[in-house]
């Protein structure tokens, strides 16, 4: 029994190091070999829409947690993109659960997701406040503190939340940005009826820089 949990743990291993090496090497052909066909779909769509808009990612996975065929991971990517001109960096962690069979993936889940976009120049330190966990109909804070006051300019924020994620634009239009005193942005948001996940996407701007995240939070019963 030892010598098998540990001929999993290696295979777990091999196949994240495998997976993390072929993401940062941008074989992109090869990927597949690490999945079955129905999680290779869902997986080819969301990484192709991804790669369109940051096309210079890089990946780092690390093991959490195995439990027989499934695996949490610690996933960060990091980024740039421009956007009107102006050049943007991400950073992006996720909790995945994955399902293997027979050390290929056979399913995953994002089960926590926290991703920060903001402008190269952006003298902005933000602390991000909120739980990762909400039940079913509560209310909930969430709260971005500007940790510094960067002077006494008034900043500009919104917070939405996303019905899907094309609806994730640094846009006026779909935020709502209100000025206000440079501090923060809190707001008390409404969890679903339903158990799943709530995306929310709050944006912070400034004179010298802004600030964009989303934050997915799961609802539970």
């Amino acid at each position: 029994m030892i010598n098998s949990a540990l001929s999993k743990n290696i295979d777990h291993q091999f196949l994240i190091n495998r997976l993390e090496g072929l993401l940062n090497q941008r074989k992109d052909n090869s990927l597949k070999e690490l999945f079955l066909q129905q999680s290779f779909n869902q997986f080819n769509k969301q990484y192709l829409a991804f790669l369109n808009k940051y096309k210079d990612a890089k990946w780092s996975i690390q093991p959490i947690r195995n439990i027989q065929n499934k695996s949490l991971l610690d996933i960060k990517i990091i980024s740039k993109r421009e956007i009107d001109n102006q050049i943007y960096n991400l950073y992006t962690k996720q909790i995945v659960e994955v399902e293997t069979y027979k050390n290929k993936i056979k399913g995953y889940e994002v089960i926590d997701e926290e991703s920060i976009l903001n402008s190269k120049e952006s003298p902005l330190i933000i602390k991000i406040v909120s739980p990762n966990k909400v039940l079913t109909g509560e209310k909930y804070e969430m709260n971005l503190i500007i940790e510094n006051p960067l002077d006494n300019y008034l900043t500009a924020s919104g917070m939405i939340v996303l019905k899907n994620e094309d609806n994730n634009k640094i846009s006026n239009h779909i935020f709502g940005i209100k000025p206000n005193q440079s501090g923060g942005l809190f707001k008390f948001i409404q969890a679903p009826l339903k158990p799943g996940y709530q995306n929310i996407s709050a944006i912070i701007t400034h004179p010298k820089g802004i600030y964009v995240i989303t934050k997915k939070i799961k609802v539970a019963l």
